[in-house]
């Protein structure tokens, strides 16, 4: 199987945030989420662990044990159940390949 699918085609997450799901089966879920400046997706847990991966632009990722950015062609790798809340301090758009690895 080979599926392509863009941004404009895909389905919006059930949540009050700009997340597009490009891909989703068993196993993963790929969500392209664009954070505006200065906009906060509060503190939560997922039962799954999560790939972020940096496209555009800047976010900040807090977690308990540390705070860092993610940046364009970066990753940042965070565990299931460890809360985490993302945040773009920046005057850019953000933009952030989202991996669940369900």
């Amino acid at each position: 199987m080979i599926k392509k699918t863009t941004p404009l085609e895909a389905d919006r997450v059930n949540a009050p945030i700009d997340g597009r799901i490009m891909f989703s089966n068993n196993r993963t879920e790929s969500i392209l989420l664009t954070l505006q400046p200065g906009e906060i997706i509060p503190s939560h847990k997922n039962p799954f662990d999560v790939l972020f991966i940096g496209l555009s632009g800047t976010a900040t990722l807090t977690s308990e044990e540390k705070s860092m950015t993610v940046e364009p062609c970066e990753t940042v790798f965070i565990s299931s159940d460890e809360p985490r809340q993302m945040e773009n301090k920046t005057s850019d758009t953000a933009r952030i390949m989202v991996v669940k690895l369900l």
